[in-house]
């Protein structure tokens, strides 16, 4: 009787978050995934196509090519994001004076509203009025002048790089606490050893934020994936599809194009993508350190 009345008590608790999350989480999922085997307008009667969507997506060519613009996100962040995020945090977790107005400088561009940051960046890169160009001229670089966002060989890297710079602090700030809780025994024992800053980093460490790099990664990776307010922002994914995304052409294909069922089969598939690479990522991690 007291374990029924336990279960009842926090069960309480833990419903609201668990509608919520059903309501917000599951249930859209679902609804997609059932949109997805329909060819949908989104105002006439929906029409059963079966695989017909994936098979379709199998054979876009933009939706690849989508996919590798999402691809080359991915591992630009997972270096400057996750990579350059732990370094700077190492760094910072030295610092003795100033600790505070780092961290929190690093830390601002995260708050900002990636609108604002997409329109900032807009307006940076014009080819005839942007600071860049501008710049470029006056360190007599000329030949570096680019259109940079009508550029098919600039526009993606030119859209990447406001959203990677965004949220290095993100991974600043997680990575540093995580640093900070490292105990400072472990590291004197090292040093006391002979090891350097290096072997101090690799061996002793990384061992003890394993996990939350790993949450990082995934972070980046899931992140990157759903990757939409900096390009619309800035190119709306032009020229043609040299700076989309696939979430930005999910939102292209079913909301512009009124291809409900055919943006839905991209919704799964970002879905997949992301589980996929999880499941695979933490099973690597687990072997390497089991």
């Amino acid at each position: 009787m007291r374990r029924k009345h336990d279960a009842v008590f926090y069960g309480g608790f833990v419903l609201p978050a668990v509608i919520v999350y059903t309501l917000f989480m599951i249930y859209p999922v679902a609804m997609s995934a059932g949109y997805s085997l329909t060819e949908w307008n989104g105002v006439t009667a929906k029409t059963f196509v079966g695989l017909g969507n994936y098979q379709e997506l199998i054979a876009d060519g933009d939706y690849w090519q989508v996919v590798r613009n999402t691809g080359q996100l991915i591992a630009y962040s997972l270096i400057f994001q996750v990579g350059a995020g732990l370094a700077i945090a190492y760094l910072l977790a030295k610092v003795m004076r100033g600790f505070r107005f780092f961290r929190s400088v690093i830390f601002i561009p995260v708050i900002i509203s990636p609108v604002a940051i997409g329109l900032m960046f807009s307006l940076f890169y014009n080819s005839d009025t942007g600071p860049l160009n501008h710049l470029l001229d006056s360190l007599s670089l000329s030949s570096w002048k680019r259109q940079w966002l009508s550029d098919p060989h600039t526009v993606l890297k030119a859209v990447m790089a406001p959203q990677i710079w965004q949220y290095i602090g993100l991974y600043v700030v997680i990575f540093l606490a995580a640093i900070q809780q490292v105990p400072e025994e472990l590291v004197e024992s090292a040093r006391m050893d002979g090891a350097g800053p290096f072997r101090t980093f690799f061996n002793v460490v990384m061992p003890q934020i394993w996990d939350v790099f790993q949450v990082c990664v995934i972070l980046a990776v899931t992140g990157s994936l759903k990757s939409f307010d900096h390009a619309w922002v800035i190119t709306s994914g032009g020229p043609g599809n040299a700076s989309s995304f696939i979430a930005l052409q999910m939102f292209k294909t079913a909301f512009i194009s009124n291809q409900i069922g055919y943006g839905s089969a991209m919704t799964i598939t970002i879905l997949a993508y992301a589980a996929l690479f999880t499941m695979l990522f933490k099973r690597i991690c687990a072997r390497l350190y089991n």
